[in-house]
Formats: C-alpha cells, sequence, structure tokens
C-alpha cells in the first residue's frame, strides 16, 4: 500500500484528511518540519503545507529534492503566484490552496501516482553514462547523481525518443501535462540547465533553437 507522508500543523485537517485517506493508503501524520523529515525516506508522496512552526514549508521540498523524487502536493493558504511558481521551480509536483475540494485533492494524488515514469526504458549505458529508471539510479563517471521526479521524467522522455527533436511543447505536455495551473514556460529550460550540469563533463541534449530539444547519443 503507497505511503502518504502529511506534514500539516492544523490538527483538525491533518486528522480529517488521515481519515479520508486511510482507506485507499497508510498514512503518516507530521505536524513540523523536524519531525517529518524522519519520514520522507519512507514515503511515497507528500502533502506539504507551507506555513509550519518551525519553518517555511519550500525548506521540506529543498530538502526531498536533494535525495527523492517522490510527488509532492503542496496545501497552502498561500495564493501569490510568484511563492506557488518558486515551490514548483524547486520541484512541488502540484499546488492546492485552501479551502480545497477533498475530492480534487483525491483524484490529483492518484494522478501523480499514475505519472510516476513506469519505465520501458530499464537501462541505458553510453560512454561513462550509466542509468537505471526503474531503480532511480543514475551514474555519471559511476558517480551517483541525485535527479528529481521532474528531471527524471525529462530525461527519460528525450532519451526513450534519442535522435528525434522534442518539441518543446510535447516535452512540457509529457511532464507537466495540458491542464497543470502555476507552471512557468521557462520551468522546462531551467530544469533541462540543471540536467545539463548534473551530466556533466557529457553534453548529450543538443537544443534546436526555436523547435526543442535532441538527446544527441
Amino acid at each position: 500500500m503507497k505511503k502518504i507522508l502529511i506534514i500539516e500543523d492544523d490538527k483538525n485537517l491533518n486528522k480529517g484528511l488521515s481519515i479520508a485517506l486511510k482507506k485507499d493508503y497508510k498514512v503518516i501524520s507530521t505536524f513540523t518540519i523536524n519531525e517529518s523529515k524522519n519520514y520522507i525516506d519512507i514515503s511515497d508522496l507528500i502533502l506539504l503545507d507551507m506555513n509550519l512552526p518551525d519553518g517555511d514549508g519550500l525548506e521540506i521540498i529543498k530538502y526531498t529534492r536533494q535525495s527523492s523524487s517522490i510527488p509532492i502536493i503542496v496545501l497552502s493558504a498561500i495564493d501569490l503566484e510568484t511563492y506557488i511558481i518558486s515551490a514548483i521551480n524547486l520541484g512541488a509536483d502540484d499546488y492546492l490552496t485552501k479551502p480545497f475540494s477533498l475530492g480534487i485533492l483525491e483524484a490529483k494524488i492518484k494522478r501523480a501516482f499514475e505519472k510516476i515514469v513506469s519505465c520501458d526504458l530499464n537501462l541505458y549505458q553510453k560512454d561513462g553514462l550509466d542509468f537505471n529508471f526503474n531503480e532511480n539510479a543514475f551514474y555519471v563517471d559511476n558517480k551517483n547523481i541525485c535527479l528529481t521526479r521532474t528531471e527524471t521524467k525529462i530525461l527519460y522522455y528525450l532519451i526513450k525518443n534519442k535522435s528525434q527533436v522534442i518539441t518543446k511543447e510535447l516535452l512540457f505536455n509529457f511532464v507537466w501535462g495540458v491542464d497543470d495551473e502555476f507552471i512557468d514556460q521557462n520551468t522546462l529550460s531551467v530544469n533541462i540547465s540543471r540536467i545539463r550540469n548534473k551530466l556533466k563533463p557529457y553534453d548529450p541534449i543538443e537544443t534546436v533553437f526555436g523547435v526543442g530539444y535532441k538527446w544527441k547519443y
């Protein structure tokens, strides 16, 4: 059974979410940043409040993305566009403003699990690049690198369609979906840049100006 980590200091909301989700998932309830860090590694999805007693929820997004690509859905009363974009750019997969519909949240959770890459492309090995998508293990010259879930999906799609020019629209829709809100178009180029930095000294991603990208190897 999938494990959902709730990080929410509102005890009533935390309890209500736990009761509603326990019918389909195993739920871990936490109320602070420090407490939640004990459970991130064993969770499959995070429901994250932004205003927590011991800090900003953005800290949890950054902390999680250092080692994990699990889906993160933000639940917050903060509806500032710049803040939402910051959360997405740091690695959040979705953002719901409070108050929100439980039915919509459950649909987004289901969708988040469905969008996790189920790779028919298992292994990719070329020169010093060694990727195992099924095990989420990525090595450059035998050194392990950590990719976010978004970076993993971009890498997967480019390699799956190697030697083909993939338009920005196709790549964007594969990673985020056509109905995602609050996704800045610049987010794609930011993630491509991060992947390139992590794959150095190799440079397998070619930019086809005005069109999109191509995996060269």
